[in-house]
């Protein structure tokens, strides 16, 4: 996914960093399961390997329920020794080293005792064609497609395009999300088989509310910290930039609305967003440990931005030390400031006609 400035859009934070600090993301693939199951269970098939696409693996710990989930519901219509092929795909960049680890190591790994399964790899995005034409039963997507393909313009007061107070830059944004949900619309289509579904999972809005307006700010201020005390400059902060903002009903049902409800040859089956879980609140409320729930939500953000703003950042400088300080100060930040984290998830379901 290319970038302005020169920058690139990284894959998430690799050795396995992501698998170990992406709980929230796993919390909220759970609200999905109950819709990922009824898809599983009213997909059509013949005599065909069964194949299941899983968009955006980035390492695969989260993917093992919702593809075991799949794999398990379809074998039970198709025989037990039907033969399943999962295909992962995500950014060249991403750690698949750790993916492949996780399908031998973990223990809720969807090749546990099993066999006739078939997983494979794809190193590239998820804007461009993946797959042969009409080849996919069931296609997985969780916590992706808030990533824009491509950064429209830079904000001199966020780290987080959509929370500019800009609405010239708010205006950019949706214009390229806009893009970027018709062309990913587009090249699923075109993979998916005739009756084939996909499930899409990313970060929500309401039309009042929005959410991630703590964390996000919080990263914001200590950047804002570092260039105050000398570490960045104004040009670097500038350049610095997460390309990821959350989506409407009316963002989601907006190319839908063109030629009775169909888009690509797909009709939305499901959609809805919800709140999102707190998955360390319940622990900080009965510890008191501010220090723990920094701990937690620090490497949460890190774990999806910290590969990002590396790339932002001049080769030639120490990046890692740079980066590993924002996020020494983000956790110092959370810690004095200890707040509920508010965010919410759209799922949306996909039937190809």
């Amino acid at each position: 996914m290319a970038n302005t400035g020169g920058s690139a859009i990284g894959a998430m934070e690799g050795q396995g960093f992501y698998n170990r600090h992406s709980s929230m993301q796993a919390a909220g693939n759970a609200v999905a399961l109950d819709i990922w199951e009824k898809a599983a269970r009213s997909v059509k098939f013949g005599d065909e390997p069964l194949a299941i696409a899983d968009y955006g693996s980035s390492q695969g710990h989260n993917s093992m329920q919702p593809i075991a989930t799949a794999i398990r519901i379809l074998r039970e219509r198709a025989g037990s020794d039907r033969a399943v092929q999962v295909i992962h795909t995500d950014l060249p960049s991403n750690d698949f080293a750790s993916l492949f680890k996780a399908l031998e190591e973990d223990p809720a790994s969807y090749m546990a005792r099993a066999s006739g399964i078939f997983p494979s790899a794809i190193g590239r995005t998820y804007f461009e064609p993946l797959m042969p034409p009409e080849t996919i039963h069931l296609g997985w997507n969780s916590w992706t497609i808030q990533w824009l393909s491509r950064v429209p313009v830079h904000a001199p007061d966020h780290i987080f395009l959509n929370r500019s107070a800009s609405s010239d830059i708010r205006d950019a944004v949706s214009k390229q999300q806009a893009l970027d949900w018709r062309l990913f619309l587009t090249l699923r289509a075109g993979e998916l088989r005739p009756d084939g579904r996909l499930l899409s999972l990313f970060p929500g809005k309401l039309p009042d509310r929005t959410g991630w307006e703590w964390l996000t700010g919080e990263l914001w201020e200590a950047l804002n910290d570092m260039r105050r005390d000398g570490p960045f400059s104004d040009d670097e902060i500038l350049r610095i930039t997460v390309p990821t903002a959350p989506r409407s009903l009316a963002d989601i049902h907006a190319p839908f609305q063109e030629d009775g409800g169909l888009f690509a040859g797909l009709a939305i089956e499901h959609a809805e967003i919800l709140p999102g879980p707190d998955v360390h609140w319940k622990d900080f409320e009965r510890t008191g440990d501010a220090a723990g729930l920094a701990r937690s939500w620090t490497g949460m953000m890190r774990a999806f931005s910290a590969p990002t703003i590396t790339n932002c950042l001049d080769p030639k400088r120490d990046r890692a030390a740079l980066v590993g300080e924002l996020y020494d100060r983000l956790a110092e930040r959370i810690a004095a400031n200890p707040q509920r984290h508010e965010h919410f998830i759209a799922v949306v379901l996909l039937h190809k006609l």
